[in-house]
């Protein structure tokens, strides 16, 4: 059974459905109390725009695909380096016992209060510093957490798999065509659905087949001449820098393999700032223009991916494929690899996948003013958390035995720390579609083809978490101005520009540092999050325990990360992730201290008939775009 990578994955898969039907329904009626006939703030402020009953099914694939970004994806490529075995523990009980109980804490506590956001309900509960503390925690947690997904698509889009370019920028514009057709002339959501999907699907056609290397560009005219010589005999130059450089090199060029790296680092710096240039056209656009449909579309991308990656181990395992074999240690202690400890950094380095603080944003924010009853809010919220962990296990399966055995030998990208660990955001990104597409390739998908369509699945998600992201990140910059009294400064042009100035300072290469630091404070914002829940319970006068217990567990690992993480910063000088740990650090502890503070004064006093309207009008807007993972 150790090495069998199908029987582990059903195995997860159905202690997770087991959780579902018992831990979570104990949840939701003893703890949470979720009640089928109180009103939800959907219907006591049903406004046809941002509060809109809508049925499981339908919020079911929104919520998901706002919390399956790169998270679920990177975390669990980088954390398999310490074994399999740690990492499928960590985020099947991460998943039922912390993640799911975060997600749908928060979307309960916010339906509670009318739909308001879970920073905003803190100044309720704590008080109104913790919920300015918690504004700019936010703040840093998104801006770090975009950073990092910019410098991975740029990485993509150049080193590994340019193909997907021309399939992530048409979609924008598919999913523009979309929007205008059903919002603007009226066409019926199922034939639109319908085109949608089939000029998706010639996008990836056309991606695969015509390829966009742009190294290529910023390349001297003699590097490009012997390209296209390379080309003219066969040789493969068309699908990564990485790869490019290869052939240069073994064909004798140095001087122009080495001309050809630094044209893919000047490649790579454009599509930081086109990424980052996209990002602030995106937050200012109307919704309905492009995150809604390209949300739309996604979610129906995510399916498939899924289904097809369950089908082509499904196959492996019963042809007998050596796919169906983890050719990974179960657990992985060698001092040699050069990893940092496993603990705390596996509970920090799957974040999205196992528990989330993002969730957070996303349950207290489009979720909840969506909800049609309370109880649904059991599939929604603690359901969409299960299927996440889900997808996290077949991620971990695509790593561990997907890939083969050559990538845990000497020299492949598992064979040490700075292989994967230090090798940047796209490397790992890049293990878990080759070791994709060769499940794919189990069912009949070409394994050019399976990558192509993975690296756009990716791509596509890590694109929409970065514009939706930063959409949200702007109304978290006008909620800053407007508790500091700057008003003049809160229009939304302003501050995407603010937004998208804090995703630039971390817009570089940083490799595996960027990630796990933003892990550490996602994982922050999770036990905070749980914090807020553990007190809006104690108010209540209901057990705290099922919250408490997560909640101290993500702050000690956290804090015990983020001082390893400060030590290492400092000895490195890198001091921009130095001094955001610091202040991090400081404002969380602040926030715990007015979090105690509350617990101090007792059970009851808890006033959570709000009735009156949403004073935060744009923050209404931006939750109603929030597609975080």
């Amino acid at each position: 059974m150790a090495t069998n990578a199908v029987l582990i994955s059903l195995c997860s898969f159905a202690v997770l459905i087991l959780a579902y039907f018992t831990y979570g329904r104990f949840l939701a009626r003893r703890i949470f109390r979720l009640d089928p006939n109180r009103p939800t703030p959907a219907h006591t402020k049903q406004d046809g725009v941002d509060y809109v009953p809508t049925k499981i099914p339908v919020l079911f694939g929104h919520h998901f695909a706002s919390i399956a970004g790169l998270g679920p994806i990177l975390g669990p490529a980088i954390a398999v380096i310490w074994g399999w075995g740690p990492a499928v523990l960590w985020v099947v009980c991460g998943c039922i016992f912390m993640g799911a109980v975060h997600d749908l804490g928060a979307l309960t506590v916010s339906l509670r209060y009318q739909g308001r956001s879970i920073g905003d309900v803190c100044s309720d509960l704590i008080g109104h510093r913790a919920r300015f503390l918690f504004l700019l925690i936010i703040f840093f947690l998104m801006s770090l957490a975009m950073g990092a997904f910019v410098n991975a698509i740029s990485a993509l889009f150049v080193k590994f798999h340019p193909g997907a370019i021309i399939p992530s920028f048409g979609l924008m514009l598919v999913a523009m065509c979309i929007g205008i057709a059903v919002y603007r002339l009226r066409v019926g959501l199922g034939p639109a659905t319908v085109v949608g999907l089939i000029a998706f699907g010639g996008l990836i056609y056309w991606g695969v087949q015509q390829p966009l290397p742009t190294y290529q560009w910023f390349a001297s005219d003699a590097t490009q001449q012997l390209l296209t010589e390379s080309r003219n005999a066969g040789a493969d130059v068309d699908h990564g820098s990485i790869a490019a450089a290869q052939v240069l090199q073994e064909s004798g060029h140095e001087s122009a393999a080495a001309d050809l790296t630094a044209a893919a680092t000047t490649a790579s710096r454009t599509w930081i700032y086109v990424l980052l240039g996209y990002g602030f056209v995106a937050s200012v656009l109307p919704v309905w223009l492009l995150l809604q449909p390209r949300d739309y579309i996604n979610s129906f991308q995510l399916y498939l991916a899924l289904a097809l990656l369950v089908a082509g181990l499904a196959v492996a395992a019963s042809t007998g494929s050596d796919f169906n074999v983890i050719d990974a240690a179960m657990i992985r202690d060698d001092p040699q690899m050069g990893a940092p400890p496993m603990v705390p950094f596996l509970f920090v380095t799957i974040a999205c996948g196992a528990v989330s603080g993002f969730h957070s944003l996303v349950s207290s924010g489009t979720t909840v003013r969506q909800l049609d009853r309370e109880t649904d809010a059991l599939p929604i919220g603690f359901g969409a958390m299960l299927t996440e962990g889900a997808l996290a296990i077949l991620v971990i399966m695509s790593c561990v035995a997907g890939l083969g055995s050559q990538a845990w030998e000497a020299g492949g990208a598992y064979a040490s720390w700075g292989g994967i660990g230090k090798g940047g955001l796209g490397v790992q990104l890049d293990a878990v579609i080759h070791g994709g597409a060769n499940f794919l390739s189990e069912v009949g998908v070409s394994e050019r083809f399976g990558q192509a369509f993975l690296a756009v699945t990716i791509v596509a998600f890590a694109m929409t978490t970065l514009d939706s992201a930063t959409r949200l990140l702007r109304f978290n910059v006008e909620e800053i101005f407007r508790s500091i009294k700057l008003e003049p400064l809160a229009n939304r042009y302003f501050a995407s520009l603010i937004a998208v100035g804090g995703i630039a300072l971390f817009a570089q290469p940083q490799g595996a540092a960027l990630w796990v630091l933003f892990g550490t404070t996602n994982q922050l914002l999770a036990g905070l999050t749980l914090l807020t829940v553990s007190l809006f319970l104690f108010k209540l006068r209901r057990p705290i325990i099922y919250t408490l217990i997560p909640m101290g567990m993500m702050l000690v690992m956290t804090a015990w990360a983020m001082a390893i993480q400060l030590d290492g910063f400092y000895k490195d000088k890198q001091w921009l992730l130095f001094g955001v740990s610091v202040v991090v650090v400081l404002m969380t502890t602040w926030l715990v201290i007015e979090a105690i503070l509350s617990f101090c004064r007792g059970r009851g006093g808890l006033s959570i008939a709000h009735d009156d309207e949403d004073p935060h009008d744009d923050q209404s807007e931006v939750v109603s775009a929030t597609h975080l993972g």
